[in-house]
C-alpha cells in the first residue's frame, strides 16, 4: 500500500464500519418497534378478555349478594315466628316442611381463566406495575374467598345429610317427599324437639355461610369495580 494512500483506505474502512453500525442500530430499532406493537396488540387483547372476565365476575356477585339477602329475610321472618308463638316447635316443623329453602347461595367460582393464563406465560409483565398489583391483590382476594365458600358450603352439605337421615324434605332422589303418606307418617311421629335443634343447627350453618360471604363478596366487588376502572383508562 503506498504511503500516500494510507489515509484513503483508512477513511473507507471507517466508513464501511459506520454504516455497517448504523445498520444494525436500524435493524434493532425496527425490530423494537415490531415487538412494541406485537406487544401492544397482545396487551389490548389480554385487556379485552379480563373486561369481560370482571364483568361476569361483577354480575355474578351482584346477584349471589340479592339471593344471600333475600334469604336472610326469610330466615328474619322465621325467628320472628318462632319467637313470637305459643308453639314454637310446631312453627319449626312447619316452617322446615313447607317453606324452607334447603339450598345454599355461594359463589365457588370466579372468571379467573385470563389471570392464569397471563401467569403462565409470563405475560402479566406486559402490564404496568399498577395493574399487576392490582390482578394480583384481586386474584388472592378471590382465592381466599373461593376456600372459604367451599369449607361453608361442605359444613352445610353435611348438615343437611345428617338431617335427611331423620326427616323428609322436598328434594331430587328423595323417595319421602312433602305430601305423601309416607312423608307424613313420619312427620307425625317425630320429637318437635329434637327435629327443632336439628333444624336450628342447619339454619346456623347457614347463616355462617352468609356472614362470610357478606363480609368477602363486597369487598372483591370493590376490588373488580377498581381494576375494571384502571383498565379502561
Amino acid at each position: 500500500m503506498e504511503k500516500n494512500k494510507t489515509g484513503k483506505y483508512l477513511k473507507y474502512a471507517i466508513g464501511e464500519i459506520v454504516l455497517v453500525v448504523i445498520g444494525i442500530l436500524i435493524a434493532l430499532q425496527i425490530n423494537n418497534w415490531n415487538e412494541s406493537r406485537k406487544n401492544s396488540s397482545l396487551v389490548n387483547t389480554y385487556k379485552k378478555r379480563l373486561i369481560e372476565n370482571l364483568v361476569k365476575d361483577s354480575l355474578n356477585i351482584h346477584n349471589k349478594l340479592i339471593e344471600i339477602n333475600e334469604d336472610i329475610k326469610r330466615i328474619e321472618d322465621f325467628e320472628q315466628r318462632v319467637s313470637k308463638s305459643n308453639e314454637p316447635f310446631d312453627i319449626v316443623r312447619d316452617i322446615a316442611r313447607e317453606e324452607y329453602e334447603f339450598i345454599i347461595h355461594v359463589l365457588t367460582n370466579y372468571e379467573n381463566e385470563t389471570y392464569q393464563i397471563l401467569n403462565s406465560t409470563g405475560h402479566l409483565a406486559l402490564f404496568s406495575q399498577n395493574v399487576a398489583d392490582e390482578l394480583n391483590s384481586l386474584y388472592n382476594l378471590q382465592e381466599t374467598a373461593t376456600q372459604v365458600s367451599n369449607l361453608t358450603l361442605d359444613n352445610y352439605s353435611r348438615g343437611l345429610s345428617n338431617y335427611s337421615k331423620s326427616y323428609p324434605f322436598t328434594f331430587r332422589n328423595n323417595l319421602f317427599q312433602n305430601g305423601t303418606v309416607a312423608a307424613d307418617k313420619i312427620w307425625n311421629n317425630i320429637s318437635l324437639s329434637n327435629h327443632a335443634t336439628e333444624f336450628n343447627s342447619l339454619i346456623i350453618l347457614k347463616s355462617d355461610s352468609y356472614r362470610l360471604s357478606l363480609s368477602k363478596l363486597p369487598e372483591i366487588q370493590d376490588g373488580i369495580n377498581q381494576l375494571l376502572k384502571t383498565l379502561r383508562e
